[in-house]
């Protein structure tokens, strides 16, 4: 009998690891740029004062950004594939041709050929109830293009920028796990890479990570972007998650200076929700009294710790000292 075949998560699960993987090394690329020379913007801004060097450290990431193009695909085949699984993983062995043997030994579900990446929209169009739409193929077809040119032929001769690519990634995973909170799975691909051995909490956090590459990796969603993979405007205003401020607050990165705010107003509710966790916390609105805060939207919890908490600042919205 055939054993161990995959399951929708199991897939998904790698998928995930592997775009985020992809997506971290993008964000890694841009920002080792601009810690060099210190720009203030992204690559879109009307200015570019380092144009020509931007061009040049451009081409030099093209062998890295080449690499990068086939994580992705891996990762788009893999996520199609979890689809088809959600019927039946048994469907991926269609158009194989296995060869049986008479003595009744077990088969590796791993050893057998499953769809060529050629073949997977058409197969998820048919046979899921979640058709894929036509620009994700499209989108789909132009990395599986590029991928095979670079294992075949070890260059695509194509010229890319990480801004394309994340665009172009962001738009997949819309279109691929339309139901999953992006920034959660974030943090948790984060708690799966090697880094996650010094994840103790104190010294660092799968939380510290993301809220690291957080603040370059927004200017590169749009506001459409945006709105459709955290439900809000990108102009909304944004309020601290306690639970995630404190997950990603550690000895070597102290949020208080820079908080990172990922929760926001529930409209025609007195609470806020956070778009990492999902977290909804009640709150009240009244003036924060620390010095250098403006803020006015103040967690209420009677008998918890964050009661009288600033979403702001985090700080005792009283005035009083921590």
């Amino acid at each position: 009998m055939i054993i161990n075949p995959p399951s929708a998560e199991s897939l998904n699960e790698v998928a995930l690891r592997l775009y985020f993987s992809a997506w971290s090394s993008l964000i890694g690329i841009i920002h080792d740029f601009e810690l060099h020379f210190d720009v203030p913007g992204s690559a879109d801004d009307d200015e570019d004062t380092w144009a020509e060097e931007r061009k040049e450290y451009l081409e030099a990431c093209q062998p890295e950004l080449q690499s990068i193009c086939t994580i992705v695909q891996q990762s788009n085949e893999l996520a199609l594939k979890a689809r088809i699984c959600e019927v039946s993983p048994y469907l991926l062995l269609l158009k194989s041709e296995p060869k049986f043997s008479t003595n009744g030994s077990d088969i590796e579900f791993s050893d057998l050929r499953t769809l060529d990446a050629v073949d997977l929209p058409g197969a998820v169009n048919t046979l899921s109830a979640r058709p894929l739409s036509d620009e994700f193929v499209q989108t789909y077809n132009l990395f599986r293009s590029l991928r095979n040119k670079v294992a075949h032929l070890g260059s695509a001769n194509a010229v890319f920028t990480p801004e394309d690519l994340l665009k172009k990634m962001l738009f997949q995973y819309q279109q691929l796990w339309p139901e999953r909170m992006w920034l959660k799975e974030w943090v948790q691909a984060e708690s799966n890479t090697r880094l996650s051995y010094f994840h103790d909490y104190s010294n660092s956090s799968p939380y510290a990570d993301v809220f690291a590459q957080w603040p370059l990796a927004l200017k590169f969603i749009g506001k459409s972007d945006f709105k459709r993979l955290f439900g809000v405007a990108k102009f909304q205003r944004r309020y601290l998650c306690l639970s995630c401020f404190r997950l990603g607050t550690t000895d070597w990165n102290d949020l208080r200076s820079d908080p990172v705010h990922t929760a926001f107003l529930v409209k025609g509710a007195d609470r806020t929700c956070c778009f990492m966790c999902g977290e909804e916390v009640a709150v009240e609105r009244s003036l924060c009294r620390q010095d250098h805060c403006k803020g006015n939207v103040i967690c209420t919890d009677p008998e918890g710790e964050n009661d009288g908490i600033c979403l702001i600042c985090g700080e005792d919205a009283s005035g009083l000292a921590d």
